[in-house]
C-alpha cells in the first residue's frame, strides 16, 4: 500500500557505495554538502575498504552540514548489495537515494530527485562522464563551486534527453525501461521494503540496479524518468578502475522478471539503527 509524503517532501537518506576510493569518496561528499536542499542524511555502504571510508575520511566527515553514518564490512569480494542493504536499515526515510562512490552529483541534485519523488515508486537520474583528465583535476573545493558540471556538453544533453524520451516512450509497456544506473536512483521506502531490497543473491556478479528495477516493476512501480533533472558526474574509470566481475549468470537475472522480493534481501538482516 503506497503511503504519503510530508508537504515538504520525503524524508530523505543518501547511501553512498564506497570500495577503496577515498579520494573519490570525499569529492562525492564535497558535492552533497554544496547541495542545494540539505533535508538529508548520508550513509557511506562500504563494501570493504582497507581503510575503512569512516576512517580514512573522519576529518572531512566531521565538518558535513549533515549527519553522517558508515556501514563496513570485511572485503570478501563484490558484496556492494548486502552493504547497500545494510546501509538502508539505518534509517527510516522515506526516500532512499543512491549513489556510487565515484558519481559526483549536481549541486541540484538531491532537490531534483526530492521533487520528483512520488509515494510507491522508484525514480532514476541521468549522467555525465568525465575524462581522464578532467577527473585528476578535480579538488573537494572546485567540485563545491561547481566544476564537475561543465562535462553537460552539447552530445551530453542529446544522450541524456535521448534517454529520457525513450523511457517515457516505453514507460509501463517494457518490463527493461525506465533506464537504471545503480550510481543514481531513488527508491520509495515502502517500495524499497516490500520487494527486500537488493537481492545479495547476485553477491560476486553485477546487475543489482537492473534486477531490482525488475521486481520493482513486477511489484507494480512503473518507474519515473529524471535524466534530465537528477544527474552525476561519472569520474573516468581510467583513474581508478574498479576490480573486475565475472558475467552475471543469466538465469539468476531473468528470474527477476518473475519475482517481487528478493531471494536474499532486507529482512535477512536485524534492523541497525533506529527510526528518525
Amino acid at each position: 500500500m503506497r503511503g504519503t509524503f510530508r508537504s515538504d517532501g520525503p524524508t530523505t537518506t543518501v547511501v553512498v557505495s564506497a570500495y577503496n576510493q577515498p579520494r573519490e569518496l570525499s569529492l562525492v561528499l564535497a558535492a552533497l554538502s554544496a547541495q542545494t536542499d540539505r533535508r538529508f542524511d548520508v550513509v557511506i555502504a562500504d563494501d570493504g575498504s582497507e581503510p575503512a571510508a569512516e576512517r580514512s575520511l573522519a576529518a572531512l566527515a566531521a565538518e558535513l552540514p549533515f549527519s553522517i553514518d558508515f556501514v563496513w564490512h570485511k572485503d570478501e569480494g563484490f558484496r556492494k548489495m548486502r552493504a547497500q542493504n545494510r546501509a538502508a536499515l539505518r534509517s527510516r526515510s522515506q526516500w532512499l537515494l543512491f549513489l556510487d562512490g565515484d558519481c559526483v552529483p549536481w549541486r541540484d541534485w538531491v532537490a531534483a530527485h526530492r521533487r520528483g519523488a512520488r509515494p510507491g515508486e522508484f525514480a532514476v537520474g541521468g549522467y555525465a562522464f568525465l575524462d581522464a583528465e578532467g577527473t585528476r583535476g578535480l579538488t573537494p573545493e572546485s567540485v563545491r563551486l561547481g566544476a564537475h558540471e561543465r562535462a553537460l556538453d552539447r552530445a551530453t544533453w542529446w544522450r541524456l534527453h535521448g534517454a529520457h524520451w525513450r523511457n517515457l516512450l516505453y514507460a509501463g509497456r517494457r518490463r527493461n525501461r525506465p533506464r537504471i544506473r545503480g550510481g543514481n536512483f531513488g527508491v520509495a521506502r515502502e517500495l524499497f521494503e516490500r520487494v527486500d531490497g537488493f537481492d545479495e543473491a547476485l553477491i560476486g556478479y553485477g546487475k543489482e540496479d537492473s534486477e531490482l528495477r525488475n521486481r520493482m516493476r513486477s511489484a507494480g512501480a512503473k518507474g519515473i524518468s529524471l535524466w534530465t533533472r537528477a544527474r552525476v558526474c561519472h569520474l573516468s574509470r581510467r583513474v581508478h578502475a574498479g576490480p573486475p566481475r565475472p558475467p552475471t549468470p543469466r538465469d539468476l537475472y531473468e528470474e527477476s522478471f518473475r519475482r517481487v522480493r528478493a531471494r536474499v534481501g532486507l529482512s535477512s538482516h536485524r534492523p541497525e539503527g533506529s527510526a528518525r
